[in-house]
């Protein structure tokens, strides 16, 4: 799969500027003209071959982000056919060229970035005949699929104002809800063939990289057999039921029991995040507090005491460190066609300690779990507060469940609270 650079999520549009290019200029490009059945009559003006509704080619790219099963869309400048209305990545193919070049051409000049020839994968031709303003578009589509693993974060993308004033991810569900309503904002191929090959050329590219990730979440799971570990299960209205294998819970999108582990240095008002392992199948690469599952029949304080221990050889805390916040029920999209549903219990831990660390940890001096943990750092109260606030479609990175705004509420009443009692406000920035 290609690797771009970040994650984003679905639904989030920004508003970017960037150079200018005349209309014009682009109206005298060549393209090749096509008869009825696709094959080459003669080359014209790309402005008459419009006017005069010859048929062109013509190439769609779809960026597709594939952990979280989304594709992004542009809103097209106003200036432009259709002008206004959001649609995939589009292209003319020019006279004697090949439309892979052209696929290319059309994601670098749209948003300022390069991909390899390997990364565009070819899914289907087809006709299309659309209408717009007087005009009669007849286009020989060749539909690209860029996938990645490692799209482009919506605020990272670079737009060409001349091409297009907006851009969003939106899930394969929500897109094919948009060609099922046809709201008047979106353009939508009119040929039946093109959405069904679409939406079946999307979704086998998402499953057939859904097979090659871990089955389960973590090296350690599998060669450990975390997934057989039998988890408490608890029904919609909060009755602890019978238990599960950690493996199935995850799968079944179960209610289980868990364990959140925020570290705070009163000092500087930061908290100690950990990275996640890339080679994690849910949530991958993000950031979060130090985190468990709570195992059958057993307290939640052992749990909080294990995981931050087991992550980061944080073991010189006493047991009563660790201070019980609240309690919270997270939902939080895996992105793997399962969601994780979690009763967590929130547990804090303060530094400097006089009964185990002194002052807060060196980042470099912990013990980073093989397999789980790829990184750490410390983050201001006021920095992790501004991203939860803004969501997860805007920080992919951060793990942050989709309910989450009450569960951040408490946590930053809690930490602050904890600050203000120190005599100490929060800092803006992290060390």
């Amino acid at each position: 799969p290609g690797r771009g650079s970040g994650v984003g999520l679905p639904g989030s549009g920004i508003m970017m500027d960037d150079d200018e290019k005349p209309k014009a200029k682009k109206d005298t490009q060549k393209l090749d003209t096509l008869d009825d059945s696709g094959n080459l009559l003669q080359t014209r003006l790309r402005g008459a071959v419009h006017e005069k509704g010859f048929w062109h080619r013509y190439v769609h790219i779809w960026l597709l982000d594939m952990p979280n099963a989304a594709v992004m869309m542009e809103q097209r400048a106003a200036s432009k056919t259709f002008g206004g209305m959001w649609n995939c990545c589009t292209g003319h193919v020019l006279e004697g060229e090949p439309s892979l070049l052209n696929a290319q051409k059309a994601i670098e000049e749209d948003f300022k970035v390069s991909y390899a020839e390997s990364d565009f994968r070819f899914v289907f031709s087809c006709k299309d005949v659309a209408h717009f303003g007087g005009l009669t578009l007849k286009q020989m589509v060749d539909v690209y699929v860029l996938a990645l693993e490692k799209p482009p974060r919506i605020a990272a993308v670079a737009i060409d104002r001349e091409e297009a004033t907006g851009v969003k991810y939106v899930t394969l569900e929500q897109l094919e809800g948009i060609y099922r309503e046809q709201p008047s904002d979106c353009v939508i191929v009119s040929n039946p063939e093109y959405s069904s090959r679409l939406f079946r050329s999307l979704h086998n590219i998402v499953n057939e990289y859904y097979k090659t990730l871990p089955q389960e979440d973590s090296d350690d799971e599998r060669h450990n057999k975390k997934a057989n570990q039998l988890l408490d299960t608890i029904t919609d209205d909060g009755v602890l039921v019978e238990a599960g294998r950690r493996g199935e819970v995850h799968r079944q999108s179960v209610w289980h029991r868990a364990v959140h582990i925020w570290m705070l240095d009163l000092a500087s008002g930061n908290v100690l995040l950990q990275q996640r392992s890339e080679r994690k199948k849910n949530f991958g690469g993000q950031w979060n507090c130090s985190s468990g599952h709570v195992k059958m029949g057993e307290p939640c304080r052992p749990a909080a005491i294990k995981s931050i221990g087991d992550d980061l050889g944080l073991t010189l805390f006493e047991p009563d460190e660790f201070e019980f916040l609240f309690q919270a029920n997270n939902v939080t999209d895996t992105g793997h066609g399962h969601s994780l549903r979690q009763v967590v219990d929130v547990f804090c831990v303060t530094v400097p300690s006089p009964t185990s660390y002194h002052q807060a940890p060196p980042l470099d001096g912990l013990q980073l779990a093989a397999g789980e943990v790829n990184a750490v750092r410390y983050i201001a109260i006021d920095e992790l507060e501004a991203k939860w606030r803004e969501g997860k479609a805007v920080n992919p990175e951060f793990v942050i469940p989709d309910n989450g705004d009450e569960y951040g509420q408490r946590l930053f009443f809690y930490l602050r609270q904890k600050m203000r009692k120190q005599g100490i406000a929060p800092q803006l920035t992290a060390s």
